[in-house]
């Protein structure tokens, strides 16, 4: 390696790192003071860097959050997404990726999140919408189309994969958002408790899906 290729990249290293520690920053604020709260010198003081350096990374505030919680939402549902993304039978990619659903939205981040974005969404309109873009939308669009593929098998009878879809979501997340926009903090389950739960919502969507050729392989025998 030349002697300015190694500059270049210890420059580019050391800019990846600034960026990195002002997005961590900015998460932790974020979750504090919500979007309203977060200021630029706040996450300069407790990242280090320059007002000029995310300037030229994020284009200022409302980037950097948009950035973080972009990346926040993608890391979120990327667990989701491989399950509807593997060769799991039905029963299991279902109750794989209800299981993680149930305990990504019971974390303390995650509700903490969510009643920031009720109380002040409202005023951050451009980051809400992507955060439904690339959060709750893209998962939900990976269902539908895990879905569809079920139904192209004849395993199920799907119809209308998007509004199934929303069906067995709601299944899942319950009244937990209700609850978290009263600023009311969702009951904190066990892990039992959580798989009780998902093995009865998963119970009642399939079977009610199945196609009638497969009742018996998905666990759906008639009594």
């Amino acid at each position: 390696m030349s002697e300015t290729s190694e500059i270049q990249g210890k420059q580019s290293s050391r800019g990846f790192a600034r960026r990195r520690a002002m997005m961590d920053a900015a998460w932790q604020l974020l979750l504090e003071k919500g979007f309203s709260g977060v200021t630029l010198n706040d996450v300069i003081s407790r990242s280090g860097g320059s007002r000029t350096t995310l300037y030229e990374a994020f284009g200022g505030k409302d980037g950097l959050l948009t950035a973080v919680m972009t990346e926040r939402c993608m890391e979120f549902s990327a667990e989701l997404h491989i399950s509807l993304e593997s060769n799991l039978p039905p029963r299991d990619a279902l109750t794989d990726f209800a299981f993680k659903l149930s305990t990504k939205i019971l974390t303390e981040e995650a509700v903490r999140f969510t009643q920031i974005l009720f109380s002040e969404g409202q005023h951050f309109i451009p980051m809400v919408e992507k955060f439904l873009e690339v959060g709750p939308e893209s998962t939900r669009k990976r269902l539908a189309n895990y879905l569809k593929r079920q139904n192209d098998l004849g395993n199920l009878v799907i119809d209308d994969p998007d509004h199934y879809a929303e069906i067995f979501d709601a299944m899942i997340v319950g009244d937990w958002q209700n609850q978290v926009m009263k600023m009311i903090s969702p009951p904190k389950l066990s892990e039992e408790e959580i798989t009780i739960r998902v093995k009865r919502a998963v119970d009642v969507f399939l079977c009610g899906v199945a196609a009638d050729s497969k009742r018996d392989e998905l666990g759906c025998a008639s009594d």
